[in-house]
């Protein structure tokens, strides 16, 4: 996102060897895995915490102790802004809510979204994702391969989403690039604009369900009250825009880098394939040795951390890719071990703001293994494409295609 006409100066009391070169949204040098990147970056340094001058400039939190500090201390680093940079991201997104507030104000409004979407409201969800995840499956596997990323990932948890949101699925083509605006911007358009997109679109659809009513997400939002109040439509709108950004990616990204790397492993596909037993660890490998989220906070007051000082208004990005990636907190990290002991990540975030769509998430990637080792116990990568993850505040995969034994 940053590039050098557009480096920060770093202020005059942080060490020379606490700044870094490295840009979240492009962290790649002469590689393309984005948990490589990562675990380089914290390899390269004895630091816990480091400067970048890229994205406005920003502190980037690297042991596990600070990271899980960053999100779960609300006095000293504050949800108010969670994306760098933060004069545009940052604060385009500080409007969305309940993720740009503290506690307790947050409360009322995460309360809102935990009432649809914790376990005992996606239960009912299961069969038709299972009907879903099987016709796009059976849509090609006859052909012995796919792209897996358009075919599938894009596919599953976009339609799933639009129906708990009761939305229909060809405005996919118009709300995806918007979400992908705060998470991985391409430039065609600056946060504001995105922001004002959103409203635009989801406005009109709150007011008209305030009358209409229903049992889906958008429509709760609209109804639902806060501190026995009803929601303004400005509340409505800021809180469904935040729902329909982490909605339209996260999943779609987590798919992705977790066939990539099963395809990579055929030994771990044929034990999967033996026993759907074992895919509850496999979902709990993935989410340790494949997070994806660097959000960020912005910190409260002066502060020291690690014998540097943080300023007032200063922004601290905290990768949970090196929480799980540490060898402090899992041995061996880079390895996909399915019978490892103890998995210690914070994929789904920490603190007061874990991700409230973890249920559907986990669900989802559930009957996908279900689903996909039933018709498919054994696949592997294409070989000669080119591999790439992209960075950003939610990693992703580059299009890449699998491919299977037909007879």
């Amino acid at each position: 996102m940053s590039d050098t006409a557009t480096l920060a100066k770093p202020a005059a009391d942080i060490p020379a060897d606490r700044i870094v070169d490295f840009d979240i949204y492009n962290p790649f040098k002469g590689q393309f895995d984005l948990h490589v990147a990562w675990a380089e970056l914290q390899k390269s340094t004895p630091h816990q915490i480091v400067w970048t001058p890229h994205n406005e400039g920003h502190w980037i939190a690297l042991s596990p102790d600070l990271i899980n500090q960053v999100y779960s201390d609300a006095t000293r680093f504050s949800s108010r802004v969670v994306l760098v940079p933060k004069s545009t991201a940052g604060e385009a997104y500080a409007e969305f809510i309940p993720l740009s507030l503290d506690p307790p104000v947050h409360r009322p409004f995460r309360k809102v979204l935990n009432d649809k979407l914790y376990g005992s409201a996606i239960h009912p969800l299961e069969p038709k994702v299972r009907k879903l995840t099987a016709e796009l499956i059976d849509g090609f596997v006859a052909n012995g391969r796919c792209d897996f990323v358009h075919e599938f990932a894009e596919q599953l948890p976009l339609r799933v989403f639009m129906q708990l949101v009761d939305l229909p699925e060809e405005h996919l083509p118009k709300l995806k690039p918007l979400a992908d605006q705060f998470t991985r911007p391409d430039g065609s358009m600056t946060p504001a604009e995105a922001t004002e997109a959103f409203k635009a679109y989801v406005e009109p659809i709150l007011e008209e369900r305030r009358i209409k009513g229903g049992d889906d997400l958008l429509t709760h939002i609209a109804t639902s009250e806060v501190e026995g109040r009803p929601m303004t439509l400005s509340e409505s709108a800021r809180l469904a825009i935040q729902v329909l950004v982490g909605g339209l990616d996260t999943v779609v990204n987590f798919m992705s880098f977790t066939m990539r790397i099963l395809a990579e492993a055929p030994e771990v596909q044929a034990r999967l394939a033996a026993s759907t037993d074992l895919h509850h660890a496999a979902i709990n490998e993935c989410l340790r040795r494949l997070p994806l989220v660097s959000s960020a906070r912005e910190v409260v007051a002066d502060t020291e951390v690690d014998g540097v000082r943080l300023a007032k208004g200063d922004m601290v990005v905290a990768p949970t890719e090196l929480y799980a990636l540490s060898p402090e907190m899992n041995v061996n990290p880079m390895a996909f071990d399915l019978d490892r002991k103890v998995r210690n990540h914070m994929a789904f975030g920490s603190g007061h703001h874990t991700c409230p769509g973890q249920f559907l998430a986990r669900m989802e990637m559930k009957v996908l293994l279900e689903e996909w080792f039933a018709r498919i116990p054994r696949f592997e990568l294409e070989p000669g494409q080119t591999l790439r993850h992209r960075g950003g505040i939610v990693g992703g995969c580059e299009p890449f295609i699998l491919r299977w034994p037909t007879a």
